[in-house]
């Protein structure tokens, strides 16, 4: 029997999907965490020797990143969502609200953004510790958000 349309279940895909894809992003500038050092230090003479790519489009693969994850966020949650019958107008639905959360930026800017990059730099100086430690953390407790959500709905 296919469920459905079920908020609490969106909503918790949604925060799910937000916590991971702003895990990735953290990441992401962990990885390149010399670079964005460079970047936020205007240290221009270091940069140019650490990569060859402009500043623009340094922040354009950030983006890169946030859609690649965004998309296989949804992907994954879809075929969960599709093997435990949870409905497809759920799965349309979180597609529908992350697509419209990644619209207004809220993974680039906004307050909650700048609240967890406060809790990353609790951690360390640089940012690519900082912000390696925040981004796993962040990212497994998106992961335990949604393994949550599916373990409480596949008892019902």
């Amino acid at each position: 029997m296919i469920k459905k349309f079920d908020i609490k279940l969106i909503i918790l895909e949604c925060v799910a999907l937000i916590f991971i894809i702003s895990g990735i992003k953290r990441l992401y500038f962990a990885y390149n965490g010399t670079i964005f050092n460079a970047l936020t230090e205007e240290d221009w003479k270091m940069y140019e020797a650490l990569t060859d790519m402009y500043a623009s489009q340094f922040l354009d693969n950030q983006s890169y990143w946030i859609l690649a994850a965004m998309l296989i966020g949804i992907l994954v949650i879809g075929l969960i969502n599709w093997k435990n019958n949870f409905g497809i107008i759920n799965s349309i639905a979180v597609l529908i609200l992350t697509v419209g959360i990644a619209m207004t930026g809220f993974y680039t800017t906004g307050i909650v953004n700048k609240y967890l990059n406060y809790f990353c730099g609790i951690f360390a100086e640089k940012y690519g510790t900082a912000f390696l430690i925040g981004g796993l953390m962040i990212f497994f407790v998106g992961i335990l958000i949604l393994w949550k959500t599916i373990s409480l709905y596949k008892t019902r």
